[in-house]
């Protein structure tokens, strides 16, 4: 009883911060902090478009450290923000993932993106960079904010000649028919 008694006194002074309990050691190799393997800018912040239309803009991916960094990869990502939309980021472009060329201290280089609307609605782009190895840390850049309007055409698939053709051509046939008819009598 005593030894539960203390335990659980012990136990109480640990959780209030009066005494220091050492920490179980770590299996696992002692890791450094993890900072973000370099900062993304967009170059623009808002677009309005239509569906179908294709975009294009740049993010630029910084080396903010004072040592060159390799093995950086830049994903594109397309959130919807309605909760009416399915996005496929595949559908928006086909290149999404390129792997960066080493980026020397404190250096920086420019991605074109370029990226077809595929849905109507608000919508937010952005990039991502990570290191392929070494870290668990994400940069993300700022948003790309879409305001994409459905596109409405007045040819959907074409049918518009078909459309006017069709009774145009009952029309006249049937003029023809009631022509031919008085001429007969």
């Amino acid at each position: 009883m005593r030894t539960t008694i203390a335990a659980f006194l012990l136990a109480a002074a640990i959780a209030a911060g009066a005494v220091d309990a050492p920490l179980p050691r770590s299996t696992t190799s002692p890791v450094a902090a993890d900072t973000a393997p370099a900062s993304v800018q967009l170059d623009r912040t808002t677009l309005s478009t239509s569906v179908g239309q294709r975009f294009s803009f740049t993010s630029t991916i910084r080396n903010d450290s004072d040592q060159p960094k390799s093995g950086l990869v830049a994903n594109l990502n397309v959130l919807g923000l309605d909760p009416d939309i399915y996005v496929d980021p595949e559908d928006w472009s086909s290149q999404r993932t390129i792997y960066l060329d080493p980026l020397p201290a404190y250096g920086s280089t420019r991605l074109a993106w370029t990226v077809q609307a595929v849905n109507s609605g608000r919508l937010v782009i952005y990039v991502t960079v990570t290191a392929q190895q070494g870290t668990d840390a994400v940069a993300a850049s700022n948003t790309l904010r879409l305001a994409v309007a459905q596109q409405r055409t007045i040819d959907p698939g074409g049918i518009l000649p078909l459309a006017v053709s069709a009774p145009t051509t009952l029309l006249l046939l049937a003029g023809l028919v009631a022509r031919r008819r008085r001429r007969l009598r």
